[in-house]
């Protein structure tokens, strides 16, 4: 197993939902994973080999959790960097300033969904 192995795996068993995500016919070519918290989520989004990003974004009923506009905090990085960022953020307490968030976070085109796996 690789170190992003285990850090997928130690993600799933502390309760991220995950979503496999094709961006147009010939997918699935986005893996995202999101963990619900009371007021935001935390995403992770893995679009590449080397390519990953992760953001808190709040969270109210018309909320697209994978196309933020604002968000509390966003890392980019390496798939192991950026996982080992999101799995070390503290529980939402006081949240703090929301940010803008920048060109490119979220999952990209027109979001075709493939799967949705809860870990058992």
């Amino acid at each position: 197993m690789s170190e992003l192995d285990v850090l997928l795996e130690t993600a799933g068993k502390r309760g991220y939902l995950w979503h496999m995500f094709r961006v147009d016919g010939h997918g699935p070519e986005v893996l995202a994973g999101v963990l619900q918290h009371e007021g935001c989520a935390d995403v992770f989004v893995l679009s590449g080999i080397g390519n990953a990003h992760a953001y808190r974004v709040p969270t109210c009923m018309d909320t697209d959790v994978f196309a933020p506009t604002r968000v509390f905090w966003w890392y980019c990085a390496t798939p192991v960097w950026t996982l080992r960022a999101v799995l070390t953020l503290r529980a939402p307490g006081e949240l703090g300033a929301l940010i803008q968030a920048p060109a490119g976070l979220g999952v990209p085109g027109d979001r075709m969904p493939v799967r949705i796996r809860r870990r058992t």
